[in-house]
């Protein structure tokens, strides 16, 4: 069932026009959890209760990785080429692609939106460890460091919330931290090998 979500964090969806990535403002919840060994990818307005994604993908085991969209390769500090923090679902069977943006306020010193913090990073990690089925990694551990503050955080803050609490009323106007309503798109087409290094700290393909 939904309700038990292994990893649940703020999130909203994008739209892909044309060559650009669109962020939609509508402030949501991305969350992951596994049913008969089948991991499901999961996306819901924070209006919505739980089990009821808009977006319920049945992900093969391996066939899907979580990656950091990144403005340059090679780089100490990873930045989006968008003006908010864009994830892209990718798939090794297809040529099919999601994005998501964080809706957590940044942790840029300068108030960066495009910056991914290691706490960014590892989110995508933990992610991408779901996606693999990797039974070697605890998951379980994993979230509760991060919501403890690992990975360069002061605990979940704004990052996480527990899908048994109440949906939070839909919100437009995009003041949630991140990409935004006007957040300025990036051609999908473009995006660096760096993607799949994500740093020292960050999300592995």
């Amino acid at each position: 069932m939904a309700t038990n979500a292994l990893i649940t964090f703020k999130a909203g969806k994008c739209d892909l026009r044309g060559k650009k990535v669109t962020p939609d403002a509508t402030p949501g919840y991305l969350y992951l959890y596994v049913e008969d060994d089948i991991p499901h990818f999961c996306w819901r307005p924070r209006s919505a209760p739980p089990t009821e994604p808009e977006i319920d993908l049945f992900m093969v085991p391996g066939d899907g990785t979580f990656q950091p969209l990144l403005k340059e390769e090679g780089t100490e500090e990873l930045h989006s080429p968008t003006n908010g923090r864009i994830y892209v679902l990718k798939f090794s069977s297809s040529s099919q692609r999601h994005f998501f943006w964080m809706q957590s306020k940044t942790q840029h010193k300068e108030g960066s939106l495009s910056w991914f913090s290691q706490r960014d990073q590892r989110v995508g990690q933990i992610v991408n460890d779901i996606l693999q089925g990797d039974e070697d990694v605890d998951i379980e551990q994993a979230v509760q460091e991060l919501r403890n503050g690992g990975g360069d955080g002061d605990g979940d803050g704004d990052l996480m919330d527990l899908d048994e609490q109440q949906p939070e009323p839909r919100d437009r106007t995009g003041s949630t931290g991140g990409a935004g309503a006007d957040a300025t798109g990036a051609d999908p087409r473009d995006e660096g090998a760096a993607s799949r290094d994500g740093g020292a700290d960050g999300g592995r393909a």
